[in-house]
């Protein structure tokens, strides 16, 4: 039995856009996706990448400093612990 393609994740090595802050071409550090709502159900077959589809808002930011300063602070940081990931 053939086996589906997984969906490959956006490669951000060598990504080069247009920052949604500063507004100067440079390399990509973070992605804000934002998605619209959907009615239709969940097509696990489908290969089509989450940017591409229709209505989609994406925004390419080339910092750290550069997201937070839109999205708020700490927002693209991860401030875990390793006492977080024990099982209680």
């Amino acid at each position: 039995m053939p086996r589906r393609k997984k969906n490959k994740s956006i490669n951000l090595e060598g990504l080069r856009r247009k920052c949604s802050d500063t507004g100067r071409v440079g390399q990509v550090a973070h992605i804000h996706i934002q998605v619209p709502p959907s009615n239709r159900n969940f097509n696990p077959k489908e290969e089509g990448k989450v940017i591409d589809t229709k209505g989609a808002i994406v925004n390419y930011y080339s910092s750290t400093e550069a997201a937070e300063a839109v999205h708020g602070e700490n927002s693209f940081t991860n401030n875990y612990t390793e006492e977080d990931f024990w099982k209680a």
